[in-house]
């Protein structure tokens, strides 16, 4: 019994074609380059701004709180369409400010006397107390959330401040930008 033919758009290419996609496949392992994403993809968030009293720090990427222990918590508070409910998974705020040495340890209390200006991409800002937020005081386990019911953020959107126990949304700021710690009494 002989072999069927082949199907028509089962043909293989001429050896021309497949030496010139070996070639272009080769290259582009050598160079230890990908090849660029497609029109229209967005980039990834550029890492979240950070200041402490008023001096430049390195920046504090998605990566680096992707890093760090992982919390979840669920949230439901109203907002101008209705009640939102959702459950957020991110790392602790206050472990990303401690792992980037932006909270105080010298002096009597000093994370009370310490607060963080947090802002989205789109200008929108909230004020928080390190002391809300310190283990030893509030002890508020706010987010800097990468996932939302299960999925991760779309990279583009990068790290949402995420505040459990308020009543309405206000203090949650999407697409984080920008990280100011300031410390009462402290001079730049």
């Amino acid at each position: 019994m002989t072999a069927p033919p082949p199907h028509p758009a089962a043909s293989r290419r001429p050896a021309p074609v497949r030496g010139a996609v070996a070639a272009l496949a080769l290259a582009v392992l050598l160079a230890g380059t990908a090849l660029p994403p497609p029109a229209g993809a967005a980039d990834p968030a550029p890492p979240i701004a950070v200041q402490l009293n008023g001096a430049s720090r390195p920046g504090l990427s998605r990566a680096a709180v992707e890093a760090l222990p992982a919390k979840e918590i669920t949230v439901a508070f109203q907002t101008e369409k209705g009640e939102e409910r959702a459950r957020y998974t991110g790392a602790l705020l206050w472990d990303a400010l401690a792992a980037a040495g932006l909270v105080a340890t010298q002096g009597k209390h000093p994370e009370l006397h310490q607060f963080a200006v947090i802002t989205g991409s789109d200008g929108y800002f909230v004020v928080v107390s390190l002391g809300e937020i310190a283990p030893d005081f509030g002890a508020v386990p706010m987010l800097l959330a990468y996932a939302r019911d299960g999925a991760p953020l779309p990279p583009e959107q990068g790290l949402r401040l995420v505040v459990p126990g308020d009543s309405r949304g206000a203090r949650s700021v999407r697409t984080l930008a920008r990280l100011d710690i300031l410390t009462l009494g402290a001079t730049p």
